[in-house]
């Protein structure tokens, strides 16, 4: 139930962490929109309620060239490293694809290209609430009705926010149409 940042401001943030990364390419390169979610969260690992989002983006990088992917690849992370983000999935050299996270606000961040020669980069913000505040629905919902009469159950075991992208999950997406899996 604790405050986040604002839709509008996960959604900036998306935006500059992909602006940002441009910059370690080389100056041909272009970003072209590719997808944009507003996602709700509905399995939130620190046990929150319903009501909050995710915003992720994705973008196809347009000029660069397919033979030096690697070095391109090379550049995002190193610039990535720079920007205190640690990297979660690196599936090279079978794949083309790396998945980071920020240590400074657990916005997500990956990298792909594929045999085609498209490139890829995303972001995805952490859970926010729309206005940066509980709703007034989810604080209600977090208030019982009645005392319990019994002691509470042990909560389960908490999960990781995100795991990475299951890597052959994500080789089995067709990126020509939008992400649509198999």
């Amino acid at each position: 139930m604790k405050p986040t940042i604002t839709e509008q401001q996960a959604t900036e943030r998306v935006e500059g962490y992909l602006k940002a990364v441009l910059a370690a390419l080389p100056g041909t390169a272009e970003l072209k929109p590719f997808t944009r979610n507003r996602s709700e969260c509905t399995d939130p690992t620190d046990d929150g309620p319903h009501g909050r989002f995710e915003i992720s983006s994705t973008y196809e990088v347009a000029g660069l060239e397919p033979a030096r992917f690697a070095e391109y690849f090379d550049a995002v992370v190193q610039w990535w490293s720079a920007h205190d983000f640690t990297v979660l999935t690196d599936s090279r050299p079978k794949d083309q694809y790396v998945f980071v996270r920020s240590n400074v606000d657990a916005f997500d961040m990956s990298v792909q290209a594929n045999d085609l020669g498209k490139f890829y980069v995303g972001a995805t913000s952490p859970c926010v609430w729309p206005n940066g505040t509980p709703e007034p629905e989810a604080l209600e919902a977090a208030e019982p009705e009645h005392p319990v009469a019994a002691p509470p159950e042990p909560a389960p075991a908490r999960r990781p926010r995100r795991a990475p992208v299951d890597d052959e999950d994500f080789t089995q997406t067709n990126w020509t149409d939008g992400g649509t899996s198999y």
